[in-house]
């Protein structure tokens, strides 16, 4: 499968860290970086010649990816070590991935990067330090690797700091992920190819506009005050994709990317700054139970749609159950994963599917039949719409799949346009909610 820098944001509820992808964007950009990974190629050139591992000297092309590999590899590791990442990066070394053309990965992660890794490693050199197939949480088993001896001497000895490191323009910010296999624990659906249309074209164009915008704009994090472990992030990571899912680009399609989606939900609520502001958080509420009901041409009940009768310390528990009830493309017979401790002991799966279903009989048809895609697809070009509109008004907003982040002043008019457009999409009136 191909690797891509992350495909999701951690959730508000997952606090765990995690090793991350390898990001083969990253290149050195000031004479002290560029001195570091200039000397790391002279020493691999002179060790594979005296090592006899190549015959003949690379054709000029070969020779240029070879020195785009090693910058990409020892950027990132710097920019890791830099920003103090706790754990790990992770890669692959699969000769079928790397040795298969994609559209998705660059040119520096193409099927000499083990051999160029594997190089990076060798004692006598001691840039890398790599663990072969090392397993990380909710992933197949990959290499993780991290900055070898070498060059974290070579770091401090020139006081590299990030303002020293860059990054590429992403190649791709429009990605389709492929249908997951049932019966495969480990996919994570894979990327798939395809030809642009001019709805592709229209999406990335889009996306270009938009990451033009967030990236000029002024943004600052003040971690004063924040109790607890920070997240490693770097401020200028902001550029945004559009992950579409189930090989069809009317299906998911949510944002993902920004640093602010790596934040935990009290760091970017008591840190994080827009033009000088707080930044304030505002959400659709209920949006998938809304959303379903728009596809149904109907008009939501009144009032909380996750509220109901016998279950009113539980509305968390009925989100979840019915947002899942609206992926399923079969009646549940067991809680969904995660949801059970959300509920009492003697309360049963089926009672609770009847409690929804009684509670929305217009759209009770429209349960368990995958329709879960086909509304985050509506709820992703809503958000794309709003960021759109709120950039002809001047007003600078981080999207974070059903919500935005504004500056403190901007909250009633960005109220309006999220209602406006939501309206537009659906049909029927949604509900925003402030937070923080």
């Amino acid at each position: 499968m191909d690797q891509i820098a992350p495909l999701s944001a951690t959730s508000d509820d997952e606090d765990d860290e995690r090793d991350r992808p390898f990001n083969a964007y990253r290149f050195a950009s000031s004479d002290g970086t560029k001195g570091i990974v200039a000397e790391a190629i002279r020493l691999l050139l002179n060790y594979e010649q005296h090592a006899g591992l190549t015959r003949n000297k690379r054709r000029v092309v070969d020779q240029e990816t070879f020195d785009l590999t090693v910058d990409a590899i020892l950027s990132d590791l710097m920019h890791h070590h830099l920003v103090e990442y706790p754990l790990d990066i992770y890669v692959t070394r699969s000769n079928r991935v790397l040795g298969t053309r994609s559209r998705y990965r660059p040119r520096a992660y193409s099927k000499v990067f083990p051999r160029i890794l594997d190089l990076l490693a060798k004692p006598e050199l001691g840039y890398v330090r790599q663990d072969k197939a090392a397993p990380i949480p909710g992933a197949s088993k990959s290499t993780v690797i991290r900055p070898g001896p070498t060059l974290l001497k070579r770091m401090d000895d020139g006081d590299i700091q990030t303002d020293d490191l860059d990054e590429h323009p992403h190649g791709e910010t429009v990605v389709l992920k492929r249908v997951k296999d049932p019966d495969n624990y480990w996919d994570e659906g894979g990327l798939e190819q395809y030809a642009d249309t001019p709805t592709t074209e229209r999406y990335r164009h889009e996306l270009e506009k938009i990451n033009q915008w967030l990236a000029a704009a002024d943004l600052r994090y003040d971690p004063l005050g924040i109790l607890g472990p920070h997240t490693a992030f770097d401020i200028r990571d902001r550029r945004l994709r559009r992950i579409f899912t189930q090989a069809r680009f009317d299906s998911g399609g949510r944002m993902f990317g920004g640093f602010w989606q790596q934040l935990r939900k009290h760091e970017r609520r008591q840190g994080l700054k827009i033009g000088g502001e707080k930044a304030v958080e505002l959400d659709y509420g209920q949006v998938g139970a809304r959303i379903l009901y728009g596809m149904a041409g109907h008009l939501p009940a009144t009032g909380d749609l996750y509220s109901m009768a016998g279950y009113n310390q539980h509305r968390d528990g009925i989100k979840k159950v019915m947002s899942a009830m609206i992926f399923a493309e079969a009646r549940p017979d067991r809680f969904p994963k995660g949801t059970k401790t959300l509920f009492r002991k003697t309360d049963k799966i089926g009672e609770v599917v009847d409690a929804i279903e009684a509670k929305h009989p217009l759209i009770k048809d429209q349960f368990h039949k995958g329709l879960g895609h086909d509304a985050q697809f509506i709820e992703s070009s809503i958000l794309v719409d709003v960021l759109l509109s709120l950039r002809a008004e001047g007003i600078v907003a981080l999207p974070i799949h059903d919500a935005v982040m504004v500056p403190s002043s901007k909250v009633l008019e960005t109220k309006e346009v999220m209602l406006n457009v939501f309206k537009a999409h659906v049909h029927v009136e949604g509900t925003v909610t402030v937070e923080g």
